[in-house]
């Protein structure tokens, strides 16, 4: 390609001076320009607009849309890189059912790129000692690199040149298609991803989201390479990612490496997406299937409300208040004092992209005495009829008597420490950091939410019982063990609703919208908050001898108690 720069183009040759001296004399001056080192490029920080900085985090929205957060955790010398986009099964529009985003994630973790064969970068990730993985869920998928902290711009180079660049041959192609059709035939019988799918059709009549992840087998197959690459380029865009970097690094360094790996790859429009509104229910629904179980398993769920909307923080402590801990209402009634479940559980389930459900799960005992006057076909049913009764009367008791403070304050410093417990790595931090700024617009939701939790009162966990659980509303999903014939439920395709017959909720993918609430949450916060640290260790001995070794961290609101002494197998008496 001929040099067209200002610097070639300033030295010409006079016609008069065409000489063999004075052409040669030209030439070293273009070949002096010309191998002159170039002044250096614009710094990527120029190409940027920063919408959170701070000591330890800096939050970017690069020219191409593309939202880039880097988190300083200083725990260890460790690093999680992660690329999340919007695309997970709810989003794949006509091929919803076909299992799209779950089989591009097989092909572009690790797949060849335009510029690196997957050979090449396997080796690359082995030499730093990598873990990666990837995963899809209904709303989105995520690539990550996990390793250690020297080896932060590899790990971001392979995830940049993954999202950007991938070729998908046709050989990768063709083993990745045999990989998926192997994990159909696990899934098929386990007995787990039954009771889900099972619950997913009864729950959601129109909604994609009643398709499983997977999506199934005969519309996978059908699937060409021709139209996983067009789907890709599709919902691949700058624009539809999120790309987090957490551990130990210079928020800086890192938010200027990415800007320049991505700095050619344009945003492209994304599709108009709309998801049907799920029509209330009128009537209780129940749902039964078989699968190698020993014991059956019963689930009962009501239709819930959205991530963040009313009632959804209460829920989540009255779910631990009826079934999560040894002192739960639930496990001590039907567990410990009658005996009737070898397992029970609560939860709720909630989603940013419509409503989720409040729910119960139970594992029923192997030989218990039902209620007397249930009026029941067997004496499984009778059994199944009596723990409902039971859960009935325990959920009826939270609409009409407020829990105690002393309940309440229990189950509140359980959900404060489980979230606390699961954020104590590079990589929970990243993932956390991600789904906070995808699902709620937020990046410092999860500390809002705590605090959020702090201010639940008994009334308001009355107020969303009284609001939610409605028997009327109830969907029973049963598994039994195999029956005589040994036959597994299998999940085909139901479509009982046509979604263009129900109201529908547009959904902007473009991360344009989310920018636009992030810099109206990130307004809003705390000016004096406390960035994350980790002090040096001090270490003290006590006037007995014992070694104290003290370290404070702020990564998360917890702490860690581990105690040591010289002694173990090498310790003991030989030949004892």
């Amino acid at each position: 390609m001929p040099n067209t720069s200002p610097a070639a183009a300033a030295v010409s040759i006079p016609a008069a001076s065409r000489g063999p001296i004075a052409v040669a004399a030209a030439l070293a001056a273009i070949l002096a320009l010309l191998t002159t080192t170039p002044a250096r490029a614009a710094d990527p920080a120029e190409t940027y607009t920063v919408l959170q900085d701070r000591p330890d985090r800096l939050i970017v929205e690069l020219p191409n849309r593309l939202i880039v957060a880097a988190q300083r955790v200083p725990l260890q010398p460790v690093v999680s890189v992660q690329a999340w986009t919007k695309t997970g099964s709810i989003y794949e529009q006509e091929y919803t059912g076909a299992g799209l985003s779950h089989f591009l994630e097989h092909l572009i973790s690790g797949g060849t790129t335009s510029t690196t064969p997957e050979a090449d970068s396997n080796d690359i990730l082995q030499r730093i000692g990598a873990q990666t993985n990837a995963a899809t869920s209904l709303d989105t998928v995520r690539y990550y690199v996990n390793t250690t902290a020297d080896h932060t711009a590899e790990a971001i180079d392979r995830v940049s040149d993954w999202m950007q660049n991938s070729t998908i041959p046709q050989a990768e192609y063709d083993r990745e298609r045999d990989v998926i059709q192997r994990e159909f035939d696990m899934g098929s019988g386990d007995p787990g991803r039954i009771f889900w799918k099972l619950t997913q059709q009864a729950r959601f009549t129109a909604h994609p989201a009643r398709h499983p992840t997977i999506g199934y087998l005969d519309e996978f197959m059908d699937v060409s390479r021709d139209e996983i690459i067009d789907f890709y380029h599709r919902m691949y865009p700058p624009n539809n990612v999120v790309f987090v970097v957490a551990g130990d690094i210079d928020p800086k360094v890192v938010v200027d490496q990415v800007a320049e790996l991505w700095a050619d790859a344009e945003p492209r429009e994304l599709p108009e997406v709309s998801l049907p509104i799920e029509p209330e229910l009128t009537e209780p629904v129940t749902v039964t299937g078989s699968a190698d179980v020993q014991r059956t398993r019963l689930r009962m769920v009501f239709p819930g409300v959205k991530l963040g909307a009313e009632h959804d923080y209460a829920l989540d402590l009255l779910s631990a208040v009826l079934g999560q801990g040894q002192s739960s209402r639930l496990v001590q009634d039907l567990r410990d004092e009658r005996g009737w479940v070898t397992s029970i559980d609560a939860y709720n389930w909630s989603a940013s992209w419509g409503e989720g459900f409040f729910g119960v799960d139970a594992e029923l005992a192997d030989d218990f005495q039902p209620l007397v006057g249930i009026a029941a076909s067997s004496p499984e049913e009778a059994r199944l009829l009596s723990i409902e009764r039971v859960v009935h009367d325990q959920l009826e008791r939270v609409k009409t008597q407020p829990v105690t403070e002393a309940e309440l304050d229990r189950v509140r410093r359980q959900v404060k420490s489980r979230i606390a417990q699961a954020g104590q790595s590079a990589a929970s931090v990243a993932s956390s950091l991600a789904s906070d700024i995808i699902s709620h617009h937020d990046p410092d939701y999860s500390q809002k939410y705590l605090a959020a939790i702090d201010a639940i009162t008994p009334a308001e966990l009355m107020a969303a019982a009284d609001a939610i659980i409605d028997f009327n509303q109830q969907i029973t999903v049963v598994l039994s063990p195999l029956g005589e014939d040994g036959e597994v439920t299998t999940m085909d395709r139901d479509d009982d609703v046509d979604p263009a017959s129900l109201p529908a909720e547009r959904v902007d993918l473009d991360n344009a919208a989310l920018v636009g609430d992030l810099r109206a949450a990130l307004a809003q916060a705390d000016a004096d908050a406390e960035a994350v640290a980790t002090d040096e260790p001090v270490r003290f001995t006590l006037d007995n001898g014992l070694r104290v070794i003290l370290q404070r961290s702020s990564v998360v609101p917890a702490a860690a108690i581990d105690l040591y002494w010289v002694g173990g197998l090498l310790a003991d008496t030989r030949g004892q």
